[in-house]
């Protein structure tokens, strides 16, 4: 239940700021501790600078020391249309990001590129409809094309809907994974990739084509429209990986591109900057001649160091990092009775696992297995998450009903769940080409793995070496149906599924449970 887990945090925070300090202090520590542990962290934020647009519909902060200083007066002139910013698609602060990114890229470094914009904002401030804001600047100033990098292809339908959330559902997104290597015949639009797509190859009809010159080929070496690489701390390590090294050079080779850097932990790390290329920190014409120089400066000197540079960013208008407050939040949980239905599905569950648990500890007596660790740690693995997911079903219909109720009241529901079951949905997917053919149940897909790991139907048997026990499991498909293991003689039918000495039942005592997990159904 999400609530509770955030809660948990919450209360954390408040427990320590009205902590009172230990009376046997001296008054004049006393007062100190008790001063330190009333400051506040974060402040309210107001476009200071920007007038226009519709308020933000929640409480947005911004930590202290950034809200210290102020962002650069503004000079540029917003061609988003009118009725955009008065029907409050864009709220205030999505709108200021938009005029300090644009009226940043108008700005050329020393090394002859064009300066980029880094959006810091975290969830809930709408980095997304931001971003498309961007776009749409510049789609209205004649800049038809835009890049568009994140970390998944389903990416491309939020974009998409946040285009149409703008009222700019005419620019279309192209997906780069759905277009043949080689072809750049769309002449306009969002072209929408991934990180990987960055460093795709195809050698088909023996050409070899990359994705990298595909993308280059279609922006024109004198591309000055958008690129924006949202989510950018997934190309993080940039020198030592090949993406990051893709990422890095397309921004050298379109230097009047212009670049925007979207993360909600774009500047936690000072290593993780390395490929921020275009804030010009570093470089030509910098106090820094290269970026390993930075690093070390700011590395040496900690978080105040990195503050400081936050807070610099921010005064050069190449920086703005808003999120939402939790002032005023409040929680509760909610208790959910077990109906007649719910019952019935737990007591067979129960049962089940209890014949599970005979027929295993009866193959385990037959072999004569001295050491079970490691074949009851995935057994009682596998009952805790079966039982889990048994838990999550039960809480859906309450849920749904609680969900009902408060979007009457008009408020928005956000479901977290423990877990998707997005593994087990992928298994069948892929034994049905594709198709769902019947409801997918986590708590099921648990219990078959755990069994079919176990009690293979048809494997080839192995040798092993002289000296070794040859390990045998039991054969058959239920271990709850104990006939299907037994034959008229009453000897289990075993056979061998190990392809190391190390797999199976028997295992070193040392081993960890959670490296036994490999094939089982893990979210």
């Amino acid at each position: 239940y999400l609530g509770e887990c955030n809660t948990k945090n919450l209360w954390c925070f408040q427990a320590q700021r009205t902590q009172p300090p230990p009376e046997e202090e001296e008054d004049a520590e006393e007062e100190e501790t008790e001063e330190l542990g009333h400051v506040d962290t974060y402040a309210e934020y107001r476009p200071s600078k920007s007038t226009i647009g519709i308020s933000h519909p929640d409480i947005v902060v911004e930590t202290n020391t950034l809200s210290s200083v102020p962002p650069p007066d503004i000079t540029y002139t917003l061609s988003i249309p009118e009725t955009t910013i008065t029907c409050g698609l864009l709220s205030a602060l999505q709108l200021e990001a938009i005029i300090y990114a644009c009226q940043q890229h108008e700005v050329i470094l020393q090394n002859n590129q064009r300066a980029g914009f880094l959006i810091g904002d975290g969830a809930g401030v709408g980095k997304g409809r931001t971003v498309a804001g961007i776009i749409l600047e510049n789609y209205l100033r004649g800049r038809k094309k835009a890049l568009w990098f994140s970390i998944s292809n389903d990416l491309k339908f939020d974009a998409e809907r946040d285009l149409k959330d703008i009222d700019a559902p005419y620019i279309p997104v192209l997906a780069l994974n759905k277009i043949k290597y080689g072809d750049t015949a769309t002449s306009e639009g969002v072209l929408f990739a991934t990180y990987s797509a960055l460093i795709g190859e195809s050698q088909a009809g023996g050409q070899h084509r990359t994705r990298i010159k595909q993308i280059l080929d279609w922006c024109k070496p004198d591309f000055d429209g958008v690129i924006i690489f949202d989510e950018c701390h997934k190309a993080k390590n940039a020198t030592s990986t090949k993406m990051g090294k893709a990422v890095l050079n397309l921004q050298n080779q379109l230097p009047r591109a212009r670049v925007v850097y979207a993360s909600a932990t774009g500047a936690s790390e000072p290593k993780n900057m390395i490929y921020m290329s275009r804030l010009g920190i570093w470089g030509e014409g910098t106090p820094f001649r290269a970026f390993d120089d930075f690093l070390h400066a700011i590395e040496k000197r900690g978080v105040g160091a990195m503050e400081i540079v936050a807070m610099d960013m921010k005064v050069s208008g190449m920086y703005i990092a808003r999120q939402l407050s939790f002032s005023g939040v409040s929680f509760r949980i909610e208790e959910i009775g077990i109906d007649s239905d719910l019952k019935l599905v737990y007591n067979k569950a129960a049962k089940l696992w209890a014949e599970a648990l005979q027929v295993f500890m009866r193959a385990a007596d037959e072999l004569g297995l001295v050491s079970r660790k490691s074949l009851w740690a995935q057994f009682w693995s596998s009952h805790q998450r079966f039982f889990k997911y048994l838990c999550i079903a039960a809480k859906v219909r309450c849920l749904v009903e609680l969900a009902q109720k408060e979007l009457e009241a008009g408020k928005c529901i956000v479901v977290g769940l423990q877990s998707t079951g997005e593994s087990r949905t992928r298994e069948v997917l892929d034994e049905n080409d594709g198709h769902l053919d019947r409801f997918v149940s986590a708590a099921e897909g648990v219990f078959q793995s755990l069994v079919t790991k176990h009690f293979p139907s048809e494997k080839q048997r192995r040798e092993k070496a002289p000296g070794t026990k040859r390990k045998r499991k039991p054969r058959g498909r239920q271990p709850k149906v104990s006939k299907h293991n037994v034959d008229s003689g009453g000897v289990i039918n075993i056979s061998d599924d190990s392809s190391s000495d190390s797999d199976g039942m028997e295992t070193d005592s040392n081993s960890s449970p959670d490296s036994l997990l490999d094939n089982d159904d893990v979210i």
